[in-house]
């Protein structure tokens, strides 16, 4: 049983460090597509290159646990293909003095 229990602790470590890094990576993907230059237009077609492959992988019959990551990958790919809103400026200057 101590075999198994740590078995267990270690993939739940490497599960923690993936979901790290693909924070990281969610993260740098943004801002590549943000970017508005060629690494942006590179990325979006890796991104959507991987749209087409996470959408082949679902429509084959995949046990629940794969079916939870390719479903979780899914979304996160439909995030990063969403244009992203302009943030609003923090202060806007208000002209309300004098005028000559």
């Amino acid at each position: 049983m101590a075999d198994l229990n740590a078995v267990l602790t270690r993939l739940n470590d490497r599960l923690l460090r993936l979901e790290g890094e693909l924070f990281v990576l969610r993260s740098l993907a943004r801002a590549t597509l943000t970017a508005g230059d060629d690494h942006a237009a590179r990325m979006r077609k890796l991104v959507e290159a991987a749209k087409v492959a996470l959408d082949d992988e679902a429509k084959r019959e995949l046990d629940k646990p794969t079916r939870k990551y390719v479903d979780a990958a899914t979304a996160l790919v439909d995030e990063l293909l969403v244009e992203p809103t302009q943030a609003r400026p923090l202060f806007t200057v208000i002209d309300g003095g004098r005028r000559d």
